[in-house]
């Protein structure tokens, strides 16, 4: 059930370039998009939380509140930033890689704070998830543009993607569940991003063009449900195995992209998306055993 939590979450995110596209012909930012994803995102969030178990809602400890700067401002709102910034000086494929050089990160934070060994297996997946991506992307097929900065910042986005499984695995491991995680998440990181938007031009924006109902659906599908799916997941599993299981979420973006877009496929793009999906397989495989 853990790896189907992660692969929902995985599934997902992948969503968020089809919503993407539609937010940014009418006219909004990357980072208005992250401040109404964060509004709705907390808003739902306490709804659910308070109707379920209020006492959810409550910190064992106030010193607790640094796990929650970790994934709401250090993880989701650097991460965010830092890929968007990587896209605008490489290019999407580019990006895309870098961002998922998370796992590699993961893996490498989970054996120095949690103790987890290095194994052969381990070492293969990443090897297949990494390589899946950079396949899945496309970059080997021509158009990748570098940058030193655009690396540098694309790696940090990566960096930043990673530190949620750490931070929502000590968070865990406080004894705080995946609505209390998710909630304080969103809470923290909408509070810095209204920093740097005007919200009250955002909301004006959205409701003179009726646009609601896009930006309710962009919060649920790409938010809530894969922070709340991921987190959950988290507590039956090893960090480093939820976040290369998570990798499913290129292939989807690249399956939509196809399918809808009409993007382009080629042989290395199944390759890539075989060789993620399998990856999935040995990791899942490897637990049991």
């Amino acid at each position: 059930m853990s790896y189907i939590l992660v692969l929902i979450a995985g599934v997902s995110w992948g969503l968020i370039g089809v919503f993407t596209k539609a937010i940014d012909a009418l006219g909004f930012t990357e980072m208005q998009m992250l401040f109404v994803k964060g509004v709705l995102a907390t808003a739902v969030l306490f709804l659910i939380t308070f109707f379920k178990d209020k006492s959810q809602l409550k910190l064992k400890n106030w010193k607790d509140i640094r796990y929650f700067i970790g994934t709401g401002v250090v993880s989701f709102a650097f991460f965010s930033w830092a890929y968007m910034k990587a896209v605008n000086l490489t290019s999407l494929g580019v990006a895309a890689v870098l961002l998922y050089t998370a796992p590699t990160f993961v893996m490498l934070f989970s054996i120095l704070l949690f103790g987890e060994r290095m194994t052969k297996t381990k070492g293969i997946v990443l090897l297949m998830t990494f390589t899946g991506c950079i396949l899945v992307t496309g970059i080997l097929e021509g158009g990748a543009a570098f940058t030193w900065q655009g690396i540098v910042i694309g790696l940090a986005a990566g960096v930043g993607y990673a530190l949620y499984s750490i931070f929502g695995t000590y968070a865990i491991r406080g004894g705080y569940g995946s609505l209390t995680i998710s909630f304080y998440t969103f809470l923290l990181a909408t509070i810095v991003i209204s920093f740097l938007v005007e919200p009250a031009a955002v909301v004006s924006q959205i409701t003179v063009m009726g646009q609601w109902p896009l930006a309710i659906s962009f919060a649920l599908l790409t938010t809530v449900v894969p922070y709340l799916a991921y987190t959950k997941g988290l507590s039956g599993l090893p960090a480093s195995k939820a976040s290369v299981t998570a990798t499913i979420e290129p292939v989807v973006a690249a399956v939509l992209g196809i399918v809808v877009f009409h993007e382009s496929v080629s042989m290395l793009k199944i390759t890539g998306i075989v060789l993620v999906l399998s990856s999935v397989v040995v990791m899942s495989r490897a637990e049991q055993k």
